[in-house]
């Protein structure tokens, strides 16, 4: 079964949407400030790492192949860094709009539709939508769809030993929808 999922380019808007959605948090200007008196550094923890996964690291992924063979999820949360070259050719993300559990019952029961993803170009180097985390047990992956040009690339934080857990499509595959 095919599923004709529209391509959305990555908005403030539609980054928000996600991030109401519980899919991300954005790491935007002003979205973290603290309120902090003259002659003070104060911080705030975003989220911390589960125990377990080992101390984080910083990759650099480039994407050189179709479709999305490496849909998944990871038990804890990582960060997208779209730091890249936006004449490259273009790279999508997918992403499910709910949780493992329930995106497994979807496909075990054949009732997924193009409705349950976001579809995103990436869209690089602008501070109010290049740069998320995405949240732990939400299936996502990249891929390209152009064989030509320059590979796009970006880069991740994670923790060292977070697992990539594989999510079986069944008889689903994602097909391109222009809007």
């Amino acid at each position: 079964m095919k599923l004709k999922v529209p391509v959305r380019e990555m908005t403030k808007e539609l980054m928000e949407s996600m991030e109401e959605e519980g899919l991300i948090v954005r790491l935007a200007p002003h979205k973290h400030d603290i309120e902090t008196p003259y002659g003070n550094t104060w911080f705030a923890d975003l989220y911390e790492g589960r125990e377990g996964y080992g101390p984080h690291r910083l990759i650099a992924l480039t994407v050189n192949r179709e479709g999305f063979p490496g849909f998944g999820t990871h038990p804890d949360q990582e960060e997208f860094w779209l730091i890249g070259d936006n004449e490259a050719k273009p790279m999508y993300i997918l992403v499910a709009r709910m949780p493992l559990a329930q995106f497994q019952e979807k496909v075990r029961e054949e009732t997924l539709e193009a409705e349950d993803f976001y579809l995103l170009k990436a869209k690089y180097n602008d501070p109010e939508v290049s740069f998320f985390v995405m949240k732990k047990e939400i299936p996502h992956g990249e891929g390209i769809f152009d064989r030509d040009g320059i590979c796009p690339s970006f880069y991740v934080t994670e923790s060292r030993y977070l697992p990539l857990d594989l999510c079986s499509m069944g008889k689903y595959e994602i097909e391109l929808s222009h809007i």
